[in-house]
């Protein structure tokens, strides 16, 4: 067998013969050693087989880059079109690739530009289920949006907060009005401004309204602006809301203390989508996604008469609704130790954690305020700490009880719990990652329950 080229991406081997479709590709480098691939037959070429190279790790990568680069011809041709590449320069005239070779993170920046032609060869191979699943990959295992967010309040591990990050990134690429759903203080103003970061309205403005914090007679003129002279106090022009969104988003907060009088014309401007501002004797036509939110509960409101029908189901094209943060498992932990490094840190807190007690009094506790309570509890809890662990009095929690040995229908829950775990885990070969997916938890769970059940790895002692 011989290689008449070789790339990071595949190589043209002659005296292959029958090759398989896909094979292991292996050769011994004269200055880096054997390196190894998984590679696939492409195409026949005069008489020699093009293969592609799939999974090589990092070190192969790097032994097959250096083998590369000690032969590349560095005349006056580009070693990738084979042009003219313009004098000296870092980056070929012709195809535009750099050509600063001897630098030290050259394959990684050639990896980078390279990334989404290399993607795409695999493309064919891929149905939309695979391509949900690598778009999860990168989001929650690459990216960790789950785990450093942006967002303070916008931290989930759980698969009731995975789910409505999915419904986010989904919903975010349309432009469907959205309703968004739940108790004050569970981040819905944050969900918001998420989608609109995430769709093609990004670079325009986000303008957030709370309806219920502005009295009804400034309401009006708040969403739709005024003209000059049109009431008492009206000295000048004034844009609304709306034309201040336009091109964007706007977000209307607690959209179920609108007035009646405003829920006409907030369906009218749905239907037509021209601000007409008071006072004016014409209207504009702007260009606006509505993202609305509320606490309360808004199709009880619209079936006794509270808030109208028809603007209700053009609001509620789409609808998110967030848990609350008793509702959020493991969660609660993952929040309150985000929340504890940041606002330590913002305040030069020398506080390192909390103690065993005040992590069983935070999963205890019913949350009531939700994340805003947290963050309350937390800041109390580091200004009161004398040690370096928080403790469950330093953040006015009580502390969680002791549970007792099970016993009666305990006990029998308790069993039936072990039983699933452990039956989950050996369909999973013991796999966590796995294990943890189907059961809808996630792992640091798993291995809580694992402790909690004594349950031994059985692979492991195999």
């Amino acid at each position: 067998m011989v290689i008449k080229e070789l790339s990071l991406s595949g190589a043209l081997v002659q005296g292959l013969g029958e090759a398989a479709r896909v094979l292991r590709f292996s050769s011994r480098l004269p200055e880096q050693g054997e390196v190894q691939f998984c590679a696939q037959v492409i195409r026949q070429i005069n008489g020699a087989v093009a293969v592609k190279f799939y999974h090589p790790d990092r070190s192969t990568l790097g032994n097959l880059w250096e083998h590369i680069r000690n032969r590349l011809n560095t005349g006056t041709e580009c070693p990738y079109c084979g042009k003219e590449k313009g004098g000296v320069r870092t980056r070929c005239q012709a195809c535009g690739i750099a050509l600063d070779l001897e630098k030290s993170d050259y394959l990684d920046r050639h990896l980078k530009n390279t990334f989404i032609q290399r993607l795409q060869s695999r493309l064919d191979h891929l149905d939309p289920i695979n391509i949900e699943k690598l778009l999860n990959l990168v989001d929650r295992e690459l990216l960790k949006y789950h785990g450093e967010p942006r967002e303070e309040e916008f931290v989930g591990t759980t698969a009731v907060m995975l789910e409505v990050f999915t419904m986010i990134r989904k919903v975010a690429v349309t432009d469907m009005n959205v309703l968004i759903l739940g108790e004050s203080g569970t981040g819905k103003e944050l969900t918001a401004r998420a989608i609109h970061e995430r769709s093609d309205r990004r670079d325009k403005p986000f303008v957030a309204l709370n309806c219920a914090a502005i009295p009804e007679g400034l309401i009006e003129a708040e969403l739709f602006g005024y003209e000059k002279g049109s009431f008492t106090g009206a000295y000048a022009t004034r844009k609304g809301k709306f034309e201040l969104a336009d091109g964007g988003t706007i977000f209307l907060d607690e959209i179920g203390e609108l007035p009646p009088g405003l829920q006409v014309k907030l369906l009218r401007f749905l239907e037509d989508h021209i601000v007409e501002r008071i006072g004016a004797k014409g209207g504009k036509k702007v260009d606006v996604r509505i993202l609305a939110a509320t606490n309360c509960d808004l199709k009880s409101m619209a079936g006794n008469g509270g808030f109208r029908n028809d603007l209700f189901f053009r609001l509620n094209a789409f609808t998110i609704t967030l848990p609350p943060l008793r509702e959020r498992g493991d969660d609660k932990l993952v929040l309150a130790n985000y929340f504890l490094k940041k606002i330590a840190l913002d305040e030069g807190s020398p506080v390192k954690g909390f103690s065993p007690e005040a992590k069983t009094a935070i999963m205890a506790h019913p949350w009531h305020g939700n994340v805003r309570e947290m963050i309350n509890k937390i800041r109390r809890g580091i200004v009161m700490a004398s040690q370096e662990l928080i403790s469950p009095q330093d953040m006015e929690l009580e502390p969680a009880e002791v549970a007792a040995e099970p016993s009666g229908l305990k006990k029998q829950v308790f069993k039936t719990q072990r039983e699933v775990v452990l039956r989950t885990l050996r369909e999973n070969n013991f796999v966590i990652a796995r294990a943890a997916r189907q059961l809808g938890i996630s792992r640091p769970s798993l291995y809580s329950l694992m402790k909690k059940h004594q349950i031994e790895n059985e692979t492991a002692r195999q």
